[in-house]
């Protein structure tokens, strides 16, 4: 009952044509409730008018000749309607035939002696007729519906009536507050695309915000690159361009001029060197990836730390002989490991301990992965120095102490290499920078040795370089004819091509980035031309070779000495195995 109470003042909600039809519904079922009641009534007086002319003509040859046995026989088909409550048949004097009454035993009362029916019946009197003239009279009282029995079904039609009503207002509220719900749900909907309209606007604008700064720090890592470069080779330019000057005095002695002679190739080694680094740092720089066994390469470079690292630093290795071969540049890994060292020895000014560990260890994915970790005792870093300590030029130490390359190298080298670096460390308990490196599919090859190339005597051949850049070429012609061989200089791969199916060379010198064909599609054209030609490609630096090799075919990187080009010609003139230089 309580909950009722409390829904009652959700009616004065509902819409005015829901109570309207409610009170028609009502109003309906009282109506239907009345008029039955009519209609009960008239269809019972009917019924037993209908009775009592049916009885007056079945007992009219009986009237007629005073007969009270056949009268009492048709009054007694009546017995069987619960609901009469007196028949009689009775002649033209008012005489009884034949009669029933349920509740008296004497039937004998004359008609003009009837007592008036009750309240709770209903008389019919009719008479009974023979050739036009009144016989008899026939009696046919029944007995009215019980009241309770009215009021029961009353209750029940207006119930079903109230029922009813209380359905429709049931439903008109339920869809009332549905429609206020939709329109609720109508409205949040409109409020949450508008706040995912102004979300994607704040995601966009941070999206446009996080690119410009992205863009900035692209500007000024490529300002800092840009600058750090410009220093360094403008300070080997200075060198350079000075001796040279000096060169061409005509005073000049000799051991002056070779002094200042060095000094150029010094500088011009320096600039290669930096070159390296920076193709390293961009994963741009044609390696030359062979089987190394990591603690073998360790081991044989300790001798080479101690003398780097000098007399107060302590150096100590732990080395896996089980850890598997990696198939890198054994020279680039050297660099990147002298690079770490170098590092961790300016880390520790007042002396420590250098610790290298190789080891192998399962990557994320489960494949095999070797590591060598290089250890100090220095001072550390904090995380934002860890953070930029591979960027190219970035330094903490001073002014003509480093360059800020060896780093950037290192994770070049390692990132190209299908490896990477990871760098541990804390302010005070110094630096753990790790090199993995994937293992290697091949065993291990014995690495052959051999005396730096030197300029050998060499035969006379007719060599075909092919060189775009006219200074470079004729560098080229130059360096080759002093060895005493025969040059011809081609500009182009097409125009080399050409030659070499008019003329046969004994070798092809080209360059590996030209306009229109390349050094690589002409050595493969050659290959099927001429497939006992052999090439030797130069590059100082080519994307092709360094993501997909030289195809097995040698390799020199600019800037190339004279005794470099010299043990090239040699190797591939006496069908060596083709390997970089």
């Amino acid at each position: 009952m309580t909950g009722f109470w409390k829904s009652l003042p959700h009616w004065r909600t509902a819409p005015a044509t829901i109570i309207i039809v409610a009170v028609v519904i009502l109003l309906a079922g009282f109506a239907i409730i009345f008029q039955n009641e009519v209609s009960f009534r008239a269809a019972r007086d009917q019924q037993a008018l209908v009775a009592a002319e049916v009885l007056s003509r079945s007992v009219t040859a009986a009237v007629d000749f005073g007969d009270p046995v056949a009268s009492q026989q048709a009054v007694n088909a009546f017995r069987v309607n619960p609901q009469v409550r007196y028949v009689g048949v009775f002649d033209r004097s008012g005489k009884p035939l034949a009669a029933y009454d349920p509740t008296k035993s004497e039937r004998q009362t004359s008609l003009g002696q009837l007592p008036p029916p009750p309240d709770s019946s209903y008389r019919v009197v009719v008479p009974v007729d023979s050739a036009g003239q009144r016989i008899g009279t026939v009696v046919y009282s029944v007995e009215r519906e019980a009241v309770s029995r009215r009021l029961t079904r009353y209750v029940i039609l207006g119930a079903m009536a109230v029922l009813a009503a209380l359905v429709i207002i049931t439903l008109g509220m339920a869809q009332n507050a549905l429609r206020r719900a939709n329109r609720e749900l109508s409205e949040r909907a409109e409020a949450l695309a508008q706040s995912n309209e102004l979300l994607a606007e704040q995601i966009e604008e941070r999206a446009k915000a996080e690119e410009q700064l992205r863009q900035s720090q692209k500007m000024q890592a490529l300002g800092q690159l840009t600058g750090g470069i410009a220093h360094d080779f403008n300070n080997l330019l200075t060198v350079i361009q000075g001796s040279a000057d000096i060169l061409s005095r005509d005073e000049l002695a000799e051991d002056r001029r070779k002094r200042f002679a060095r000094a150029i190739v010094q500088a011009a080694e320096n600039a290669a060197v930096l070159t390296s680094q920076l193709l390293a740092f961009a994963r741009r720089q044609p390696l030359k990836p062979e089987v190394v066994d990591l603690s073998e390469l360790v081991g044989s470079m300790t001798e080479l730390l101690d003398r780097t690292m000098g007399e107060r630093i302590r150096i100590e290795t732990s080395l896996d002989r089980t850890t598997c071969p990696v198939t890198v540049d054994r020279n680039q890994l050297q660099s990147a490991i002298l690079n770490v060292a170098s590092n961790a020895r300016d880390a520790m000014p007042g002396g420590g301990t250098l610790t290298i560990s190789v080891s192998g260890v399962p990557d994320g994915s489960g494949e095999p992965m070797a590591t060598v970790a290089i250890s100090d005792t220095g001072t550390g870093m904090d995380a934002d120095t860890s953070s930029r300590i591979f960027e190219p030029f970035f330094t903490t130490k001073t002014t003509g102490k480093g360059t800020g390359l060896g780093l950037s190298q290192v994770y070049g080298f390692a990132t190209q290499s299908g490896g990477d670096v990871l760098v541990e460390s804390e302010p005070g308990k110094g630096t753990t920078v790790t090199l993995i490196l994937p293992c290697s599919e091949t065993g291990l090859i014995a690495a052959k040795k051999g005396d730096q190339p030197e300029i050998a005597h060499q035969p006379r051949a007719e060599i075909l370089v092919v060189e775009d850049n006219e200074e470079v070429g004729q560098f080229a012609e130059t360096l080759l004819s002093e060895l005493g061989h025969s040059v011809t200089l081609a500009t182009s791969g097409e125009e080399a091509l050409e030659l070499t199916r008019k003329h046969d060379y004994d070798v092809v010198f080209s360059d590996v980035v030209m306009p229109g064909m390349g050094g690589l599609r002409l050595s493969e054209q050659l290959a099927a031309e001429k497939p006992d030609l052999p090439v030797i490609l130069a590059t100082g630096y080519s994307q092709e070779i360094a993501q997909s090799g030289s195809g097995g075919r040698p390799v020199i990187l600019k800037p190339y000495r004279l005794a470099t080009l010299s043990q090239a010609l040699v190797d591939a003139m006496h069908g060596s195995a083709a390997k970089p230089h």
